[in-house]
């Protein structure tokens, strides 16, 4: 007897792949049974098992001679074969991998142009660099790359584009284009290789001097990932079907150009890890991987086109709402601008009241880097409380062995955690589902999430999770269940997993009452499910344990994570 289950596609960064295709092996095990009482009687004994292969995928370069390569010419003159990059891969992704690459330099600041000194610049293009672009006798400075040589028994293929094949000379690109690819998998312990080389021509009149550039290369899985670029989370419809379960991006909210991380969660799938349903996964959604930023000002109108707005005119829906008929377009003036000062010592600012229908939301980048309000060591007595570093802007959590101090959150935009680690805005329920007075909102949704509010202030495409009292519209319950070893609800340990990768929820602690309270002790995250006239459901971290079905006052300040449906 053999089964075989179905596969599904994986995404992986360079080097990091830890799940690929699945394949179950059934083996029967018959045996016999006879007696004198029954002696034609048989008894057969079934037993099955799986075997999981685990993706692996890995990328390695190699640069001949030494660190870098280098050349020396004058204006006018052009040189080629500048040195080789050889990139050896190992990938078993059964749908193969693309290789893209993307030229980039320094980041310091230049010096004065005309100076033998080396230039860097923050963006390929500017004065006196050495730019990428087609060189047009003589006019422009040019660097380009070729793929010299492919080998190994799954050697990939040479990609062309609008301007050719990579196989020839070709404008070392300043967006991420994809330069070889393999469509089928490959033997992980084997792997192949490709060998660049590169040119230069500087025009004329540039300046004598030393210059530099990098090339940057990634390798994706499958071959037909999501390629890397710039994308904006309000254009979901165009590009999230294309992101692979496991396949994290950063991606734009073009209301304030902030950046976010989201990855294609799986929300019901089979095994005993996270990476296990991952490989076998039936159900699956966008999730963001760091906290919504989003500043409110009363003087910018949100609309339709930019923000998770599909109702009006109605309950919640009226104050600060309109709709022009000739474009469909509905429009959101917030009453009440992102708080954003910061008073005494232990966070407190002013303008937050404690009102469940009315919208109230904090930004703690603002605060006083002279002040340590952050730290709750007055308050818990306790290791899992956060160290709150005044200088680096970070939380430091000590683990309960009082031996590591690992940043777990920060409010600049990088933590142990990465980008992840950011803290976001506090939102209360009023503001995250983008009303300004909540009051019709009443009813308890918790039975049937088809009622919860349909507006938010996620961005368009994107939404509020739901809590359910069913468990298949229980979308926090859902992810923490695939992610947290199987643990549903309530209190019951482990919830430091969510801290980490893939998740990288936050204990931030909430606002309430203008103070922030014990950040780094505990956190949540809000639905849009109403649970009461004053409560609504959210997704509680304490320190380690969790509940995903609980309730919060509609007035308290929280985290949001926005999900999207494509």
């Amino acid at each position: 007897m053999h089964t075989m289950k179905k596969k599904e596609k994986f995404f992986g960064l360079l080097g990091i792949g830890t799940i690929g295709i699945l394949s179950s092996i059934g083996i029967c095990i018959n045996g016999y049974a006879n007696s004198a009482l029954a002696a034609t009687q048989t008894k057969v004994t079934t037993a099955n098992t799986t075997v999981r292969v685990g993706n692996f995928c890995s990328m390695t370069a190699t640069i001949q001679p030494g660190e870098q390569h280098s050349a020396s010419l004058i204006g006018g003159h052009y040189k080629d074969s500048i040195g080789l990059t050889t990139i050896q891969t190992f990938c078993n992704d059964p749908n193969g991998y693309a290789i893209y690459a993307i030229g980039y330099t320094g980041g310091d600041t230049g010096v004065a142009a005309g100076t033998n000194t080396v230039l860097h610049s923050n963006a390929l293009g500017s004065t006196y660099d050495i730019v990428t672009g087609i060189a047009t006798s003589g006019d422009i400075s040019n660097w380009a790359m070729k793929v010299s040589s492919v080998s190994g028994t799954y050697a990939p293929t040479i990609e062309s584009d609008t301007e050719g094949s990579f196989s020839n000379y070709h404008t070392v690109p300043q967006s991420y284009t994809k330069v070889a690819k393999f469509n089928t998998s490959t033997d992980a312990t084997i792997g192949s290789s490709l060998t660049t080389t590169y040119a230069v021509y500087v025009k004329p009149t540039q300046p004598a001097g030393t210059y530099e550039g990098q090339v940057k290369y990634v390798l994706l899985h499958p071959a037909s990932s999501l390629e890397p670029g710039t994308y904006y989370m309000q254009d979901v419809d165009e590009w999230g079907s294309q992101v692979a379960i496991g396949q994290e991006i950063t991606v734009y909210d073009n209301r304030d150009n902030k950046s976010y991380t989201v990855r294609r969660m799986c929300m019901e799938g089979t095994g005993n890890t996270w990476q296990e349903k991952e490989l076998d996964c039936s159900k699956s959604m966008l999730w963001m991987t760091q906290n919504l930023d989003l500043d409110l000002d009363s003087s910018v109108t949100l609309n339709s086109i930019n923000t998770d707005l599909n109702t009006v005119g109605s309950g919640a829906y009226v104050d600060g709402y309109s709709f022009d008929y000739d474009t469909g377009v509905i429009y959101y003036n917030p009453v009440r601008s992102t708080i954003n000062n910061i008073n005494t010592e232990n966070g407190s600012f002013s303008g937050w009241l404690n009102k469940s229908t009315l919208p109230y939301s904090f930004d703690p980048d603002s605060v006083d880097t002279t002040k340590s309000w952050y730290s709750t060591d007055a308050i818990y007595a306790s290791n899992d409380a956060c160290h709150w570093d005044a200088d680096t802007q970070a939380c430091n959590y000590l683990n309960r062995n009082n031996t590591t101090a690992t940043i777990y959150f920060s409010q600049t935009a990088f933590s142990s955690n990465g980008s992840h680690g950011k803290v976001g805005n506090y939102y209360n329920w009023t503001t995250a589902i983008a009303s300004n007075n909540s009051s019709s909102l009443t009813a308890s949704t918790y039975d049937n999430v088809d009622n919860n509010p349909q507006n938010s202030v996620c961005p368009k495409g994107w939404r509020l999770p739901t809590i359910s009292s069913v468990r298949t519209r229980d979308e926090f319950t859902e992810l923490v269940y695939v992610y947290n070893n199987h643990k549903t609800s309530g209190f019951n340990g482990a919830g430091d997993n969510l801290l980490q990768n893939p998740i990288y929820f936050v204990r931030s602690g909430n606002a309430e009452g203008g103070t922030v309270h014990n950040a780094g002790f505990y956190g949540g995250y809000l639905s849009s499910t109403v649970r009461s006239i004053d409560m609504v459901s959210y997704i509680f971290l304490s320190r380690p344990d969790f509940g995903t079905a609980e309730s919060t006052s509609r007035a308290n300040g929280w985290s949001i994570r926005c999900v999207s449906d494509y």
